[in-house]
């Protein structure tokens, strides 16, 4: 039998990140006298890297903003991020459920997300988890993030797997389009930071739990999952 992987995006995927990325973010735009956005709003601003999300905020306040500047203020924004990274970021339901039984049937797997390799390294420790995965791909990693196809197969590369045997777990549309041009099955969950509609991820399959994972991998991939449960 091929080797089974998962691999995992972390952001609004493995956790719930949005509530230290708001109070960073919000913290920045302060320093520029800019207003601070709602929460609710920030969860659609979360993707693509701490320069991509900072941005997105100042252009919610309509604050022109050189990028020379946007720089200084990125590496700001990660300072201050490094320093409350796990304040209030908690794991989904029924992450560490999955972790744990993938691990106990040999499953490999990784994170790769479009975060600093550094500060995804630290989140993971932070959280307890990191001890689950063999190989961490973050969005500085690489001469190319997601939704570019390398993340992915990189990580593969590592594993020493190929597309056919691998699940992508994200939560945004940079998963999916990365993911099916690496030609990598993709499920989505329902309650991350995506930018689109859940209808226009185009993921293979959606779930609202990881405690529907096992089911799901099972049904795509029955040749590699029929076994894999809780």
């Amino acid at each position: 039998m091929s080797q089974a992987m998962i691999l995992f995006d972390l952001d609004g995927t493995l956790a719930d990140t949005n509530l230290d990325l708001h109070a960073t973010m919000n913290f920045i735009l302060n320093e520029y006298g800019c207003n601070a956005v709602e929460t609710d709003r920030v969860r659609h601003m979360i993707g693509g890297g701490a320069r991509m999300i900072l941005k997105r905020g100042f252009d919610a306040n309509n604050f022109q903003i050189s990028n020379t500047e946007l720089d200084i203020a990125t590496e700001r924004f990660v300072d201050y991020y490094d320093q409350h990274i796990d304040d209030k970021t908690v794991l989904f339901n029924h992450v560490e459920d999955v972790l744990k039984a993938a691990k106990r049937d040999g499953i490999k797997m990784a994170v790769v997300t479009n975060k600093r390799e550094s500060l995804a390294a630290k989140l993971l420790f932070r959280l307890n988890i990191h001890h689950y995965f063999d190989t961490l791909i973050g969005g500085d990693t690489l001469s190319q993030r997601k939704p570019d196809p390398l993340p992915i197969l990189e990580t593969l590369r590592r594993l020493g797997g190929s597309p056919h045997n691998a699940i992508m777990l994200g939560d945004s549309e940079a998963d999916t389009l990365s993911a099916n041009a690496a030609k990598v099955t993709c499920v989505c969950v329902s309650f991350g930071y995506r930018r689109v509609s859940l209808d226009a991820l185009g993921a293979d399959a959606i779930i609202d739990d990881f405690a529907d994972l096992p089911e799901t991998l099972a049904r795509l991939k029955p040749e590699l999952f029929s076994g894999f449960k809780l």
